[in-house]
């Protein structure tokens, strides 16, 4: 199988075409597309007579569908809009033959599973397919044109001396990245241009690389299938390293520059800040003086002003309705259901609840537990005996430590345990990255815009994690130990072994001088 990011020999292709019932086939794209026009010619060419039939009767504004089997578009604006499609289908071909090609050579795996009727669904394409290499700016109706143009600059493109070494330059419009050799600068010109590379044949969907496919189908394993689970939240995954690339979602690498909460998405960061900092209420009750700070609260609240219920019990001959769903969704389980065993369990005395938030209750006034600073409640986890149970855990980048034990806030709980009887044998761990996608890189980008906000390390290099225990201490008082790990969380085998002293007597280091007290 070819390489990530690379893709078999064109020579190979079998493209067919999907246009209404046609049943052309050949291998060449020139070929492919030459083929195609002559159907978009002939449907415009007739789809203007009829318009002018119609006319005199009933004048209809004109409008441009596209005969693509399992597609569906229609654009009202112009012409050069199916152009664009069409010709995106004609690409969106080539990428699943190449997808297809990429599946058959690994025989351990199955077929995607998903809905084949989605595998003609394209993205829209509203504008031209325009080239921001400096000095030109040409655009094209063609993807396939687009990108081989694209790809002409990369070749073309000069050394020139970086320091002590000739680097190729990216000319894209605002970028600055410099790399090796031509290759690098042609794989990362996709993140401008969004280039996809192959696509799965049963549902259509779009990868930048044979990797990234390839996991598409994996994660559609059998659960039988799937032996790697996750510690923090026990999900399971068919390869180790797609477990390792699920564990990064849980390594916190943002902080909120006014609280200790520390989140892994720039996202989450957005929200805490917009949820817990801001009193911003842009969602009104048009019927009384609510407010609130999303649609979905807004939504909610608007049940309570409806005359009769809103929701109804859907179980067979129950006439039980609410004003809201989550009234209806309680009725359910409780009446229906059975839910009348307890789900949630104390890690401490075992003492068992049918609700969450009265473990939360019973863990407040009976074990004087509090929730990590900066983060508003409690998270439980379900364990192998299927009670839910106090999450104890969570995972800092070193950054991010450092920057806790640093500048702790005012009124904060932080207190740090560095325990150096479980630290014999222990060893920092890391969490490998990936470069990721643009859509990856532009989060990174708006997370860089928060001012004091600890940000993540690159995901080219491999980011060191700590092991964050909050546990209450046989004084009662609530501590959080920093462990560093012995191999990766979830990780069935051992990490190699990096010096750990380093960290450790940093973290120390830091700690004295922020005088947090060690244990």
């Amino acid at each position: 199988m070819p390489p990530p990011g690379k893709v078999p020999r064109k020579d190979n292709l079998w493209l067919q075409c999907e246009w209404a019932s046609c049943s052309f086939v050949c291998s060449a794209m020139e070929e492919f597309f030459e083929h195609v026009t002559q159907h978009l010619q002939q449907h415009l060419h007739d789809s203007g007579e009829e318009e002018e039939e119609e006319e005199e009767d009933d004048p209809l504004e004109e409008d441009f569908s596209c005969l693509w089997q399992e597609c569906g578009f229609c654009s009202l604006d112009s012409s050069s809009d199916l152009l664009r499609h069409v010709y995106f289908h004609c690409y969106h071909t080539k990428l699943k033959q190449w997808g297809l090609q990429a599946l058959q050579s690994q025989t351990d795996l199955s077929p995607c599973i998903l809905d084949f009727q989605s595998r003609n669904v394209i993205p829209d394409i509203p504008d031209h397919f325009l080239c921001l290499w400096e000095h030109c700016e040409s655009s094209f109706d063609n993807p396939e044109w687009f990108y081989r143009h694209v790809e002409a600059h990369s070749l073309c493109c000069e050394y020139q001396a970086v320091g002590k070494e000739n680097h190729v330059l990216c000319g894209w419009k605002g970028c600055t990245c410099t790399f090796k050799d031509r290759c690098k600068l042609r794989e990362h010109l996709r993140s401008h241009t969004q280039e996809k590379v192959v696509a799965c044949p049963t549902c259509g969907g779009m990868f930048a690389n044979n990797t990234k496919f390839l996991d598409h189908i994996r994660r559609q394993t059998s659960l039988d299938q799937q032996h790697f689970q996750c510690s923090y939240c026990s999900k399971r995954f068919a390869t180790e390293r797609l477990l390792r690339d699920h564990m990064r979602n849980h390594v916190n690498h943002y902080k909120c520059p006014l609280c200790d909460m520390t989140c892994p998405l720039p996202s989450s960061l957005r929200n805490h800040m917009r949820f817990r900092h801001s009193e911003d209420r842009p969602f009104k009750c048009d019927c009384c003086d609510y407010s609130c700070k999303n649609l979905i609260d807004l939504q909610k609240h608007m049940d309570t002003h409806s005359k009769e219920p809103a929701y109804r019990c859907d179980f067979e001959n129950c006439s039980f309705s609410a004003r809201s769903l989550c009234s209806v969704k309680s009725h359910y389980r409780k009446v229906h259901e059975g839910d009348s065993e307890p789900r949630y369990r104390c890690h401490v005395c075992d003492k068992c609840f049918t609700r969450g938030n009265n473990l939360t209750v019973h863990l407040r006034k009976k074990h004087q537990f509090k929730w990590p600073s900066g983060h508003p409640r409690f998270r439980y986890k379900e364990h192998e005996d299927g009670y839910m149970r106090l999450q104890l855990v969570r995972y800092e980048s070193v950054e991010l430590t450092q920057q806790l034990l640093r500048q702790p806030q005012e009124g904060s709980d932080l207190g740090a345990s560095l325990n150096e009887s479980s630290l014999q044998g222990i060893i920092l761990e890391t969490v490998p990255g990936e470069p990721g996608t643009k859509e990856d890189m532009e989060e990174e980008e708006e997370g860089r815009g928060s001012e004091g906000t600890v940000l993540s390390a690159s995901q080219d290099n491999p980011s060191p994690v700590i092991h964050v225990v909050n546990q209450t201490n046989a004084q009662g008082q609530q501590e959080i130990v920093y462990y560093v790990l012995s191999e990766a969380p979830g990780e069935p085998t051992p990490v190699p072994e990096p010096p750990s002293g380093d960290i450790m007597e940093e973290l120390q280091g830091i700690a004295e001088e922020s005088e947090v007290q060690m244990v």
